[in-house]
C-alpha cells in the first residue's frame, strides 16, 4: 500500500479523543449509530477527539482533512497500527467497531463503505464502570444506582457471575444465564454503611466475552447519624435541701435540661433512684415521652418531703433515645422530727398523754368543784344547807307541803 500522506494521517486520527479512561461503546457490526458514538466518544486520556476543530470537525459531512477516506474499515485499522499519531488506539477498537465507524462516515460523507470480516462473538459492555454513592448516614440505605449490561456482539453472551465484593454494597440483577445478541439486563446497587468511614470496593461481571471479567468501581462514605446531646444548664452535679421536718415540704429547686445536639431527643424516663428515693418528688416540663428538639430545653422541679429523720439521699437520672444522656444529679437533705405541740381552749397535749384542765366538766350529771379523782364533792353540803333554809322559810310563813 502506498504510504499515507500527512493529510490522510490527520483523516485517520478518528479515535484521538480527550478523556479520562478507556470507554468503548457497544459494537454492533455495520451500525452507523454506534459509529457516530465512537466518532465523538472519549477513549484514551490526553488525545484530541475526532470531532475537534483541529481534526475532522463535528461531522464527517464537512469532509475536513479527507475524512471520507474513513469509509474503508481496513484503511482505518491499518492506519492505527502503522501511523504514530494513531498508535494509542491499538487494542482499543474491535473489527466490528472499525466497521461501525466506516458505516457512519459513509452515511454522512457519502460513498460506499467497505467492511472487515467479523467473526461471531459476544461483546459485553457496561453502561458505567464507576459508581460513587457519596455520603450516607450510618445504618441507612442509599438510593439504588443501576448499571446496564449489554451484549453488543454477534453471538450469545454467557454470564458466569455477577457479585459485589463488599457487604456494604448490595447488588441485585435480572440478568439471565445467557444474554442474547443486542439484549440488555440491569444491575442494581445500593450502599448501606455500618460505620462512619470511607468505603472503596468493586463489583465484578464475569462473562465468556473476550473482555473476560469486568469491574465496576464502588465508593461511598458513612456519616454519623444526627443525635441529641442532653446536658444540665450550668452543669450541676447535685442539689442540697435545707433541713425539713418529717412530713413537711421543702422549697422547690429547678433544673434546666438542654438539648445541645443536632437532632431531637425523645425522653424515655425522668427517674428517682437511690436509698431514699421516696423522700423526693419531681415535676416540671421534662417527662417521659417529651420530644426535645435540637437547641430546646425543659425543666425538672425537685422537692424534698422526708418520711424519716436524719440524712436522706437519692439520685435523679434522665434518659432518652437517640441522644447522649446527661449526668445524674445527686439529691440530699436532712430531716428533723415533726412538731408535736398544739394549743386549745380545753386541754394541753404533749406527746400521747392528755391532762384535763382544772375547769373541765367531768361527768354527765352537772357541775363539780371537786378535784378530779377526789372522793368528797363540796357541792353536796352546800345544796343540802340551801334546801334546809328554804324549808325553814316556808314553815315560818305558815305554809305546809
Amino acid at each position: 500500500m502506498k504510504p499515507l500522506s500527512p493529510s490522510l494521517r490527520a483523516v485517520l486520527t478518528l479515535a484521538a479523543f480527550a478523556g479520562s479512561a478507556l470507554l468503548v461503546g457497544p459494537a454492533q457490526a455495520q451500525s452507523a449509530a454506534n459509529g457516530q458514538t465512537l466518532y465523538n466518544q472519549i477513549i484514551v486520556t490526553g488525545q484530541n477527539s475526532c470531532a475537534a476543530s483541529a481534526c475532522h470537525g463535528s461531522s464527517p459531512s464537512a469532509r475536513r482533512n479527507r475524512i471520507q477516506m474513513g469509509i474503508s474499515a481496513a484503511t482505518t485499522k491499518a492506519a492505527v497500527s502503522s501511523i504514530g499519531e494513531m498508535n494509542f488506539l491499538s487494542g482499543h477498537l474491535t473489527d466490528a467497531q472499525y466497521n461501525d465507524l466506516a458505516a457512519y462516515i459513509a452515511s454522512t460523507a457519502g460513498g460506499t463503505a467497505s467492511y472487515l470480516a467479523v467473526a461471531s462473538a459476544p461483546l459485553a459492555t457496561l453502561s458505567t464502570t464507576n459508581i460513587a454513592f457519596g455520603s450516607v448516614t450510618v445504618g441507612n440505605t442509599s438510593t439504588p444506582r443501576t448499571v446496564t449490561l449489554t451484549n453488543g456482539g454477534t453471538a450469545a453472551l454467557t454470564i458466569n457471575t455477577i457479585a459485589s465484593n463488599n457487604g456494604a454494597f448490595t447488588l441485585t440483577h435480572n440478568c439471565p444465564a445467557t444474554l442474547a445478541v443486542s439484549s440488555s439486563c440491569t444491575l442494581s446497587l445500593t450502599f448501606t454503611p455500618a460505620a462512619a468511614t470511607a468505603y472503596n470496593s468493586s463489583a465484578t461481571v464475569s462473562t465468556n466475552a473476550a473482555s473476560g471479567t469486568q469491574t465496576i468501581s464502588l465508593s461511598g462514605a458513612g456519616t454519623a447519624a444526627a443525635t441529641g446531646l442532653l446536658s444540665w444548664s450550668g452543669a450541676p452535679t447535685g442539689l442540697a435541701f435545707a433541713s425539713t421536718a418529717v412530713g413537711s415540704l421543702s422549697a422547690t429547686q429547678t433544673l434546666t435540661l438542654q438539648n445541645q445536639g443536632s437532632a431531637a431527643a425523645s425522653l424515655s424516663a425522668v427517674a428517682l433512684g437511690g436509698t431514699d428515693a421516696g423522700d423526693f418528688a419531681t415535676s416540671g416540663t421534662c417527662s417521659a415521652g417529651t420530644s426535645l428538639a435540637a437547641n430546646a430545653s425543659c425543666t425538672v422541679i425537685v422537692q424534698f418531703e422526708p418520711t424519716a429523720t436524719g440524712s436522706r439521699s437519692a439520685t435523679l437520672q434522665v434518659t432518652a433515645s437517640n441522644a447522649g444522656n446527661p449526668a445524674s444529679i445527686a439529691l440530699s437533705g436532712t430531716a428533723t422530727a415533726a412538731s408535736t405541740t398544739s394549743s386549745g381552749t380545753g386541754s394541753s397535749t404533749t406527746g400521747a398523754s392528755t391532762t384535763s384542765s382544772v375547769n373541765s366538766n367531768e361527768g354527765g350529771g352537772g357541775c363539780s368543784l371537786a378535784r378530779p379523782g377526789a372522793g368528797f364533792d363540796p357541792v353536796l353540803p352546800v345544796l343540802a344547807a340551801l334546801a334546809a333554809a328554804v324549808l325553814w322559810w316556808r314553815r315560818r310563813e305558815g305554809r305546809t307541803y
